[in-house]
């Protein structure tokens, strides 16, 4: 078969390689694949987009950055968008991954004591990406939610094919590219692919790294009207690139607690024990040992910053994100607590900023921070479609 040719709006023939190489990558991505504009302006359509609101809202959030819940709610009821509790809080869990992730690649795989604290999301890092630019991490959220979307349903099949997608193709990507890819996700893609199987996690106890707990939030949102769905399909989730116990089991705990901060549980509740809404829930399915001795000790709410971890291992990335949740009283401050640890940072603020985005709602998040985020409506749309798909349900 000979290769495809490319012309320029001129009509002549495109020769430049790396231009070829561009146009032979948007040809790999169908539309569906790609993030949609925030309004219809630039994509001709005469529908009005579903994030088109948010032009009016942007002025509004950027006069008023951090406006009080009820002043920002009130402004979402003037322009007649959906303001319920729920989707706040769906929204900020989503957005937060992104906004604790653009934070933290400033400062990913730098050991602790070797650098400048930040307090602003600046870019740079490894990746050496622009400010508000994120990595893996939010890609890999946006797959699984998107997946939730599309097919209803955890389906281990139709995210595996979406986190190819992304390896291969860079679909989902800040950048058009797949420049940042943990090990365990790397070998789970490859067994993948020679084998068609999507529970593709490696099961060994050193496998069991933050990468299905850095991406966790669509579940706990999609599952929003059931605490033991929420809880099941973490582990399903997970399995895809995680099999080992710990990793799953982290997204297990992880995901009921999102579920109740997504409910509007305190921060004394959600910290007090292993939360659940339903009475003996973990003694009937009960967590691994450690985590069971993470969180029921409680030994990270003592803790000075000096003794905390935030490596790529799990337990170690769950209790750094429960310390600076703890440790904290707004979004922002908990998510520079998690990030100034070091180490895996951009995955340490993506994870934080799922639990602290649900806690908190997307209301009285900075929107100066919100603004850098690459992207950013996506969110407000993904957060909006994964409702749609839990009110449909209810009818």
């Amino acid at each position: 078969m000979s290769e495809k040719k490319y012309y320029n709006d001129s009509g002549e023939l495109i020769t430049s390689s790396a231009i070829i190489r561009m146009l032979e990558r948007e040809d790999k991505i169908p539309d569906d694949l790609r993030f949609p504009f925030m309004t219809n302006k630039l994509s001709g359509s005469r529908e009005p987009h579903k994030t088109q609101w948010m032009l009016s809202y942007v002025v509004y959030r950027t006069a008023v950055p951090i406006p009080t819940d009820t002043e920002s709610k009130e402004y979402y009821q003037r322009i007649g968008v959906d303001c319920d509790d729920d989707i706040n809080r769906f929204r900020g869990a989503l957005l937060g991954c992104a906004l604790g992730d653009a934070l933290g690649t400033t400062l990913e795989f730098q050991a602790p004591g070797t650098f400048e604290r930040i307090n602003d999301i600046v870019g740079g890092g490894p990746f050496n990406l622009k400010a508000g630019e994120w990595t893996d991490d939010t890609s890999m959220m946006y797959c699984l939610a998107h997946s939730l979307v599309r097919t209803k349903i955890c389906d281990p099949k139709d995210q595996m094919d979406l986190y190819y997608k992304w390896w291969k193709d860079g679909v989902f990507s800040v950048n058009g590219t797949c420049f940042d890819i943990g090990s365990t996700v790397l070998q789970a893609l490859q067994n993948y692919e020679s084998t068609d199987d999507p529970i593709s996690g490696p099961t060994d106890r050193m496998s069991a790294g933050n990468g299905s707990l850095m991406r966790l939030a669509p579940i706990p949102i999609r599952y929003y009207d059931n605490f033991e769905d929420a809880v099941k399909y973490a582990a399903l989730s997970s399995v895809t690139t995680h099999g080992a116990e710990e990793a799953v089991d982290a997204c297990r705990y992880f995901s009921g607690l999102i579920w109740g901060a997504l409910h509007g549980v305190s921060k004394q509740e959600l910290l007090d024990g292993i939360y659940s809404p339903i009475d003996g829930f973990w003694e009937k399915e009960p967590l691994c040992q450690s985590i069971v001795e993470l969180v029921t000790s409680a030994k990270y709410k003592s803790k000075e910053a000096s003794e905390i971890r935030a490596s790529g291992y799990v337990m170690h990335s769950l209790e750094a994100v429960l310390w600076a949740f703890y440790h904290s009283n707004t979004f922002e401050s908990g998510a520079l607590l998690a990030v100034n640890l070091g180490e895996d940072a951009d995955t340490t603020g993506a994870i934080y900023g799922q639990l602290a985005g649900a806690y908190y709602g997307e209301r009285i998040i900075n929107y100066h921070w919100v603004k850098k985020v690459k992207d950013f409506h996506v969110f407000y749309l993904k957060a909006q479609e994964l409702k749609e798909v839990i009110v449909s349900e209810r009818v």
